[in-house]
């Protein structure tokens, strides 16, 4: 299948409610500009005519470059090889906010048992990161985002990063298939525990030979448990793995919540990074995960460092929220302060700006940008690599500078020229993100 360019402003009852639920576009602000490429071959179609081998990318008219990545997969109980559905949902959030996004496909059950759909995603995410340069972005900053099934991919990949036995050698190869983070929903863990985890009013027979799981596995689940643990994201957990968060609603019928305690608790044991948002009240639907009549419910555990918080209501499941997660998991900065001071002299000035990291996660790598509102032109800079086009102006760092802790600060300076006021610009941002400006 050729891509296309264009511009874009258990079984059975319980197989077409899993493939049906999504990201209702209710929760999507208005469509945004953007550059929409579809139906990439990102390996050649496995069986010949699917689209299991397929993505969509959706990039950004604003923002830095080269910009984050944000991949989505859409769950269908495995049983779809079309889980590129609604990532066009997903850039009207994250487009605005800079990130670009990649909606990909997997091989069904259908068409391969497991491991095919990892390798499958493990390959989107090495042609992605092979083919960086051509769409601008940053291979250093993916992120990986799905639901029910797409959320048991999204673990996969986030937890199992240089696991070789799981690579496969589909499509493109010699590169690195790691992400930097991770967003799941109501994923399924370990299949072997899930009937027994079921709510009390019932759920689906996991141990059925019909059931998804025995399906994506090739057989019975209860009949081959070393590979249904091969299956499980808990068996690739470790201290080095990268911050994945994950959600899930108590009253899921079909992937019992108890699916992601298992989780949290082996990550937390292994002193991983994790944030678990567990909702009372929510099934399997985003729609609920992230309706706001539950916020401030929410139980939300945090581990790291071999540490843990516990509280109640202190993250709503928000767009606003995923989005601070995943510029933390990306090391972008999630709030900052400018500090900016000139010394003028006629027809010419100095400037100084210091950045300072107000959040709680490392900045590795950072652009500062600006405009300006009257006729400033910036001649030299040093610390730092200046580019102005027009009144727009892009400060990168000088990679001696790149790395800003947590309370820390980076400084650049620059000479330019002016006629007129020359005023402090309005607004300036750190990796995309307003920074509050305190006095120099």
């Amino acid at each position: 299948m050729q891509a296309r360019t264009r511009t874009a402003m258990l079984v059975g009852v319980v197989m077409t409610v899993l493939a049906a639920v999504g990201v209702p576009a209710y929760f999507a602000p208005p469509a945004h500009a953007m550059q929409a490429i579809t139906d990439i071959a990102y390996a050649p179609a496995q069986p010949a005519g699917s689209r299991g081998h397929l993505l969509d990318l959706y990039l950004p008219s604003t923002g830095i470059t080269p910009r984050p990545l944000l991949i989505w997969h859409k769950g269908s109980a495995w049983t779809g090889d079309n889980g590129k559905t609604e990532a066009d949902t997903i850039a009207n959030v994250f487009n605005p906010l800079g990130f670009a996004v990649a909606g990909v496909s997997v091989r069904s059950s259908g068409q391969a048992v497991f491991p095919a759909q990892v390798h499958d995603i493990k390959a989107a995410i090495r042609w992605l990161r092979a083919n960086a340069a051509t769409y601008n972005l940053d291979p250093n900053r993916f992120a990986i985002m799905g639901e029910s099934s797409g959320g048991w991919l999204t673990e996969m990949a986030t937890l199992s990063g240089g696991v070789t036995a799981l690579e496969g050698t589909v499509g493109t190869t010699g590169v690195s298939s790691a992400v930097q983070t991770g967003i799941a929903f109501y994923s399924p863990t370990d299949f072997l525990q899930m009937n027994a985890q079921n709510l009390p009013t019932g759920g689906l027979d996991h141990n059925s030979p019909a059931s998804p799981e025995s399906l994506l596995v090739g057989c019975p689940i209860q009949t081959c448990p070393a590979t249904v643990a091969q299956a499980n994201p808990m068996s690739y957990v470790d201290a080095n793995d990268p911050p994945l968060m994950f959600l899930h609603g108590q009253a899921d019928f079909l992937v019992p919540h108890g699916q992601s305690v298992l989780l949290y608790d082996r990550i937390k044991a292994q002193c991983g990074d994790a944030t678990f948002v567990s909702v009372p009240g929510a099934d399997h639907l985003m729609a609920q995960v992230m309706d706001s009549a539950h916020y401030g419910l929410q139980t939300v555990r945090t581990t790291t460092d071999c540490g843990e918080s516990v509280g109640t209501g202190t993250l709503n499941p928000s767009w606003a929220n995923f989005a601070t997660f995943l510029r933390g998991g990306l090391k972008m900065g999630t709030s900052c302060e400018v500090a900016y001071a000139t010394g003028a002299w006629d027809g010419a000035f100095n400037g100084s700006v210091t950045i300072k990291n107000t959040g709680t996660t490392p900045v590795d790598g950072w652009t500062v940008t600006w405009a300006w509102s009257g006729n400033q032109q910036i001649t030299t800079a040093w610390n730092a690599t200046v580019v102005q086009t027009g009144t727009q102006v892009t400060a990168r760092d000088a990679t001696h500078n790149s790395y800003i802790g947590p309370g820390s600060s980076q400084s650049f300076g620059f000479s330019a020229t002016a006629t007129g006021t020359n005023a402090i610009p309005a607004e300036f941002k750190l990796n995309n993100t307003v920074c509050a400006r305190v006095p120099a």
